[in-house]
């Protein structure tokens, strides 16, 4: 069924088609998957644009599959690579997101008009919501002035996804990258408004630079001034950012359209799931004796395990009383026949975070955004390694919020892995928090707030 059949909603009102779109990288568009499938399920007609590689992810959540090119080309890829040999900080980063985000939003922009002349042709008179991740941007593009494509004769309304921590600039934080705690004394705000212009005009002024001209590239008739990250977010008429108040920091000049809405629900497994051999140590761990269970990841692109991985099972070789289980993030991944695994560690190819996370005392990860939401949604307390730019925040949201500690380094040995698991065992207030994060971000029921702003944006 393609996505303009059959939309009577049962009370005699046409549903708006919604065109989904995220940035092609897993952290990006795995939660508009989650999203995707509740909303066919509740019975709107979804149609998704992204590369083929995700195609067939797409069609298991009901969506109507549409062909969009992809982004992320070789070029892009070698640009991006050296681009994360810069020293860490602001010049960096600036080099990376150019690369990545901006060199090739004209790509994305390009592929969400198609979709919109494609699904508008169909239906002249239906109307469509644009529901796409904020850092995708592919749509930005018609809200700064580009002009709409002949056949859709009206600006369609878009809900962004905060699929990242909130990167909008505020006169309480200083620059992304920095690794600066909020600060919204008069001094603060000062030394925050000192920073800000002293990177755009110095090493961020490389994507400053690139963002103007890529909106010139997209035919944006309204250039907007100044706040970059900002613009990613008030380009939609709303944006829900999928976790709860208390995971953020407490500003006081958020963008208006910006809403809260939790952390996505646990996602149930498939029917039968293939649990390795030894699952049964993990869900009777008592039996087992093991005090405690530690699972440890380093998410699905960073195949170093040396980093993460080897010093996180090798930290607690000689405690036979916990079990440590590592996934490696990828079907078919496997750990060098030379790495030594102890007796009390098993280490798996893949397995849902949510799976094993039920069962987890202290998540050890590299800080992607998607592992510690996943942390929250089970109420479980984290150990954040992890030093590039977005990791910094995402480590420094989760300290904020109390759930965890981070590392420190990207690469800690494995005493630092022991005394910072050691640490969050030892003192109840990291379980605590974690839990009381959990029973915020459940109240907040992200699918039904997500329900209710497509309502309130219908026609």
């Amino acid at each position: 069924m393609t996505a303009t059949e059959g939309y009577d909603d049962g009370k005699g009102l046409r549903r708006p088609l919604l065109l989904m779109a995220a940035f092609p990288i897993d952290g990006h568009i795995n939660p508009l998957f989650t999203i995707a499938s509740h909303l066919v399920n509740v019975g709107y007609e979804v149609a998704f644009s992204s590369p083929p590689a995700y195609q067939s992810k797409i069609e298991e959540t009901g969506a109507e599959y549409i062909l969009a090119e992809n982004p992320i080309t070789e070029s892009v890829f070698l640009n991006f690579r050296d681009a994360s040999q810069f020293s860490p900080g602001p010049g960096r980063l600036a080099a990376q997101y150019k690369a990545i985000f901006m060199d090739m939003q004209p790509t994305r922009t390009k592929t969400i008009e198609e979709a919109l002349v494609v699904l508008q042709a169909r239906d002249p008179n239906r109307q469509i919501i644009v529901l796409e991740d904020v850092f995708n941007s592919g749509f930005t593009a018609f809200k700064y002035g580009r002009p709409l494509p002949g056949g859709v004769k009206r600006l369609p309304k878009s809900i962004g996804f905060g699929v990242s921590p909130i990167l909008a600039e505020s006169q309480d934080t200083g620059p992304l990258s920095l690794g600066l705690w909020p600060d919204s004394t008069e001094s603060g705000r000062q030394r925050n408004k000192a920073l800000y212009e002293l990177v755009e005009r110095g090493p961020m002024k490389l994507l400053y630079d690139a963002w103007h001209e890529t909106l010139k590239q997209c035919g944006c008739k309204n250039i907007p001034d100044g706040k970059i990250w900002r613009s990613f977010y008030t380009a939609h008429d709303s944006v829900l950012q999928l976790c709860s108040p208390s995971l953020e920091y407490p500003v006081s000049d958020l963008p208006p359209c910006l809403q809260f809405v939790g952390v996505l629900p646990r996602k149930p497994l498939k029917p039968g799931f293939p649990f390795p051999a030894w699952w049964s140590e993990v869900e009777k761990r008592q039996e087992n004796n093991y005090r405690h269970v530690i699972f440890v990841s380093q998410g699905t692109l960073n195949p170093l395990w040396s980093e993460l991985i080897i010093p996180a099972i090798n930290a607690f070789a000689d405690r036979p009383d916990l079990l440590v289980v590592a996934t490696l993030g990828a079907v078919g991944a496997q750990l060098p026949a030379e790495v030594k695994i102890p007796a009390n560690a098993r280490v798996i190819d893949y397995l849902p975070y949510d799976a094993m996370l039920e069962y987890t005392d202290v998540f050890i990860s590299n800080a992607g955004y998607g592992t510690l939401t996943h942390a929250v949604s089970n109420g479980v307390p984290v150990l954040l390694a992890g030093e590039n730019e977005e990791k910094i925040e995402v480590t420094m949201r989760a300290v904020y919020a109390g759930v965890g500690l981070s590392l420190g380094t990207q690469t800690p040995t494995a005493e630092q892995v022991r005394k910072g698991v050691e640490g969050i065992l030892e003192d109840t207030k990291y379980k605590k928090a974690a839990m009381k994060l959990k029973m915020e971000n459940s109240d907040l029921d992200a699918l039904s707030a997500i329900e209710a702003k497509i309502r309130e944006m219908t026609e």
